[in-house]
């Protein structure tokens, strides 16, 4: 069971939040225009801490990179660097416990049940890879944003804004200078993009289908993107109550694609 989310069921209702992924366009993203605003972030977003003044409302971790033989020790000390911020409430998976907090030193919200439904070779998913009742399991499917949109969906939020999600993996074997995120220092394995890109935007394709039947809003304010399964559309306008539509960013994003999203036309 994971108690720890019973009393954030429908906490948000009526609210906005922003989830802030980790994808390379997020060095061109300027935090501080949602420092006030209601967030989520995760995995290694303590590398952008020293260039903004935002610091994320939730942060979770579900990552094994914790435990990686040679890049482990950064991911465990970035993951502190998150859980230690007094205004940031901290959710991390209990499989990490005695690797990020052994000590019992930080305040951390603990999870006991995730399921990590493994994708096909193409990238495909169940449906059952977007459990909606998170007290019970919270599914990872390979990517933690899958984690973000079940929380999102829990707290009950209205709308929901992407930055930093782009997508459009290329290969890399934890480089030093990683292509696929925001810092160059960040550190993961990608060995088959293809498969990653088509499972992280049928993750999205999925999760939008319940946030349709709800009535809930999701855009995407990454600023260079690929993934085109909500409607891109310009940041600083959204936060000023009006919506500018990036119709030839979606129109780009789409074609970098050679199958619509699993999801996009299954009513669920």
């Amino acid at each position: 069971m994971n108690k720890c989310f019973k009393k954030y069921k429908d906490a948000h209702i009526g609210e906005r939040c922003f989830i802030v992924a980790n994808g390379p366009s997020l060095r061109e993203t300027n935090l501080d225009l949602i420092a006030d605003e209601v967030t989520i972030g995760m995995n290694k977003i303590s590398l952008v801490y020293s260039k903004t003044k935002w610091l994320p409302t939730y942060y979770f971790f579900t990552s094994t990179n914790v435990n990686n033989k040679v890049w482990g020790d950064s991911w465990t000390k970035s993951v502190r660097e998150s859980i230690g911020n007094e205004v940031t409430t901290s959710f991390i998976s209990s499989k990490f416990r005695k690797r990020i907090d052994p000590n019992n030193k930080y305040k951390i919200n603990w999870f006991d049940s995730m399921s990590e439904t493994k994708p096909t070779l193409s990238g495909d998913l169940d449906k059952s890879c977007f459990p909606t009742k998170i007290t019970e399991r919270i599914d990872k499917s390979g990517t933690s944003v899958n984690v973000a949109l079940q929380m999102a969906y829990w707290f009950g939020f209205s709308e929901i804004c992407f930055v930093g999600a782009d997508l459009g993996f290329v290969e890399d074997h934890g480089s030093t200078n990683d292509p696929n995120h925001f810092d160059p220092s960040y550190r993961a394995d990608m060995p088959r993009p293809y498969k990653v890109n088509n499972q992280m935007r049928n993750v999205h394709s999925l999760a939008l289908q319940y946030f349709k039947k709800r009535g809930t809003k999701v855009y995407n304010a990454s600023v260079k993107t690929v993934l085109d399964t909500y409607p891109i559309i310009d940041l600083e306008s959204y936060l000023k109550g009006k919506l500018v539509y990036r119709d030839d960013d979606l129109k780009r994003a789409k074609a970098f694609w050679d199958k619509p999203p699993q999801y996009e036309k299954v009513e669920l």
